[in-house]
């Protein structure tokens, strides 16, 4: 169930409030006024359907995946779940791909068929590029023309300064906002041992490395950006929620729809 903030004319009373001059005379509250010889008028909440937009990240890096497949395989699985859950419920579902720009932005609607736009946007792409997240944050704010709730899919491996520039955006034009990280087990656990060459994903330089003399450091900024992003997420009010692709994605989707609504098990 999704109560609007705004007051409508629903079924869904919320309060009396004393009459003024320019409300309609028919949201008189006519047993009221008999009992206490004062004007009061009904307002209700209006019940509206949720609009949401998926933002789906399809920059290089989420082209990663040694063991597991490509981040974006994996984010445009939890995208086409998150768009059928919604669809059923009757919301309307829109999706936008991005790398440095918004790609393939569709529009929030209700119906079958845009379950299957959705699919077809989403097997059509794959990663690769570079990717500028403020852009394409500012972007995606300009298309939706009143609130809604946005979820960004990303491995979120941007500078903190663009992620909250672009969140910022979003939030001070009052929409709500689910940032749904996806990573690889790599990534946080740096698990490689021998001599190797690391190829960069979005045009950066390869470089020769000893693993053993580079974790230590890689884990330490990698703790760190970790924990700038999740202040950055409260201080915004901003939900966050990482899936990491050695994960069944039934399982963990179903443990964040569990912690968000409050289900119990």
């Amino acid at each position: 169930m999704h109560r609007s903030p705004v007051k409508g004319a629903s079924i869904e009373f919320r309060q009396h409030r004393i009459y003024v001059r320019g409300d309609e005379p028919r949201r008189l509250d006519w047993r009221v006024l008999g009992r206490t010889d004062r004007p009061y008028v009904k307002e209700y909440d209006e019940e509206n359907n949720l609009r949401c937009l998926i933002l789906i990240d399809a920059s290089g890096s989420m082209g990663y995946g040694r063991k597991h497949g490509p981040k974006f395989d994996y984010a445009a699985r939890l995208a086409a779940s998150l768009s059928f859950l919604m669809l059923n419920q009757t919301e309307s579902v829109g999706l936008a791909i991005f790398r440095s720009r918004l790609e393939n932005f569709i529009a929030p609607r209700v119906g079958k068929g845009q379950l299957a736009n959705i699919i077809e946007a989403l097997e059509r792409s794959s990663a690769g590029g570079e990717s500028h997240l403020a852009t394409a944050l500012h972007d995606a704010g300009s298309h939706l023309e009143r609130r809604a709730l946005v979820v960004l899919i990303s491995d979120l491996l941007t500078p903190i300064g663009a992620f909250r520039e672009g969140i910022a955006h979003l939030k001070h034009d009052r929409h709500e906002v689910i940032c749904l990280r996806v990573l690889d087990r790599d990534e946080i656990e740096f698990p490689f041992r021998r001599l190797a060459r690391f190829q960069g994903l979005e045009q950066e330089e390869s470089r020769l490395i000893e693993p053993a003399l580079a974790r230590s450091g890689y884990l330490k900024n990698f703790s760190h950006h970790q924990r700038t992003l999740e202040d950055q997420c409260q201080s915004l009010h901003v939900e966050l929620q990482t899936f990491v692709t050695d994960q069944p994605l039934g399982d963990a989707l179903t443990r964040f729809l569990r912690k968000r609504y409050g289900a119990v098990d």
